[in-house]
């Protein structure tokens, strides 16, 4: 079956958007004020951060209660995201009204809601430590001040899958058909000319191929996106190029000096396949991890791309590992809030998903624990005091579609807290947890929990 076109209202929406975003972009070269930050200190973007390690930047407590829940009466898809400064950002697909909302953390007011061309396989916000966001829209990406204001936007051939700073000034966008490139992320212009990494797409519609990136076929040439080392402005990102048998890891990096670009360093092959989950970078940043087609935990070293161990997990997951304090990896889960386009068929449940945590050592990778009873429904989130926190399928007999959340000991697997939440039913978009330590949880049909 072909992918599925992208309405055209949200061509329409997003022709004005990155017209306007032009003229704002064009404006000006001048960078706003002197102060220069990166990503905000909190989770600010689908992984929680540039390297996608699912790591919180706060604790949360050891029995964390609801603290307020809301519906933005629309499905939501993605991970909501935080600026570390009191706001939550999170995205919804709607035929009308506001799909891109702004959430006071502590009580669930809204800030303001946006009408935007958002789109992609996972839509989340990615944060600045200012409060600005750079958001993925069909054929390009919206920059936003923290009141909601449009700063600036920017075409991108394809849709974003990677948008992350790089460093204080620069933004990296890669799109699903495999194009990226660096803009400035105060002005929205060029700091690099386009890298093809995927050979040149033959098609003309921005949106061609989307409905596949979730699941990491070939139709979509970068589903996900990539894991980030800020320290050498080095990003690691699978890659399936028209034509070629198999998929590849690849490494680019910002190559600066007077001709500034964007180059490969390595290719490494995947024999074994691929699915869309993000790659994730290690504590040391000496290796990177991804999962194969079959849900195998893959490692690689970021120096040459060389296959370090493998280990099997009995399960393919959606959604990338989080990455314990102490390089522990524990598995995503298996959702399907992903957006495949209208006419995509699934089931509200795609599991098993169990709970599997990978540990490294000798140069091997092995299971260290695995909770089998608990069927995962979206990514995991890592603590700095080695705890996760995972969102399950509810055992509870009067809601066998109920939804619970976990924090879980990361040395054993154990249940140190089990919360119900409330009235939520079917998938998962997402689970975050902010600076403060609040626990944001998004069901499919866009109903927001937070847990203190």
């Amino acid at each position: 079956m072909a992918p599925a076109s992208t309405p055209r209202t949200a061509r329409t929406l997003v022709a004005v958007a990155l017209a306007a975003g032009v003229l704002v972009g064009c404006a000006s070269a001048t960078e706003s004020g002197d102060a220069r930050l990166g990503q905000a200190a909190s989770w600010s973007s689908v992984a929680g951060g540039p390297p996608n390690s699912g790591r919180a930047h706060s604790t949360v407590t050891d029995a964390p209660e609801l603290l307020w829940s809301r519906s933005l009466g629309a499905p939501a898809v993605g991970v909501a995201s935080s600026d570390g400064i009191g706001s939550s950002f999170q995205a919804t697909i709607s035929e009308r009204g506001c799909n891109l909302f702004a959430l006071t953390a502590d009580d669930g007011r809204k800030r303001w809601c946006l009408r935007l061309a958002t789109d992609g396989p996972r839509i989340t916000a990615t944060v600045d430590g200012r409060g600005s966001l750079f958001v993925p829209m069909h054929g390009g990406v919206g920059a936003l001040s923290a009141d909601g204001e449009t700063r600036w936007s920017a075409a991108t051939r394809g849709v974003p899958t990677t948008v992350t700073l790089l460093d204080e000034r620069n933004l990296l966008l890669v799109s699903h058909l495999g194009v990226a490139r660096v803009v400035n992320a105060h002005t929205g212009l060029d700091v690099t000319p386009e890298l093809r990494i995927a050979g040149d797409v033959n098609t003309d519609d921005p949106a061609y191929g989307i409905p596949w990136c979730a699941i990491g076929e070939r139709g979509c040439p970068v589903p996900a996106p990539a894991a980030v080392d800020t320290d050498t402005a080095t990003a690691y990102l699978t890659a399936w190029t028209p034509g070629v048998d198999d998929p590849e890891l690849v490494a680019i990096h910002l190559n600066p000096g007077e001709f500034t670009a964007l180059e490969v360093l390595w290719r490494a092959p995947l024999p074994g396949g691929r699915s869309g989950v993000p790659v994730v970078l290690s504590n040391d940043h000496d290796e990177v991890y991804v999962h194969a087609e079959d849900g195998t935990l893959n490692a690689y070293s970021t120096s040459d791309g060389a296959d370090l161990w493998s280990a099997p997990i009995g399960f393919r997951p959606d959604t990338p590992p989080a990455l314990l304090p102490d390089g522990t990896l524990v598995s995503g889960g298996r959702t399907t809030t992903v957006w495949r386009g209208p006419d995509d068929e699934h089931d509200d449940d795609s599991g098993p998903a169990p709970v599997v945590a990978v540990a490294s050592g000798d140069g091997t990778g092995r299971v260290v624990w695995r909770r089998d009873d608990l069927q995962q429904l979206t990514n995991p989130a890592a603590t700095p005091d080695g705890r996760v926190l995972v969102a399950v399928r509810s055992g509870d007999p009067a809601n066998e579609h109920g939804i619970a959340v976990h924090l879980l000991d990361g040395t054993d697997g154990s249940t140190l807290h089990r919360v119900e939440v409330p009235g939520a039913t079917g998938p998962v978009s997402g689970l975050s947890v902010d600076s403060d330590g609040r626990i944001t949880l998004t069901t499919a049909v866009g109903a927001v929990y937070v847990f203190e």
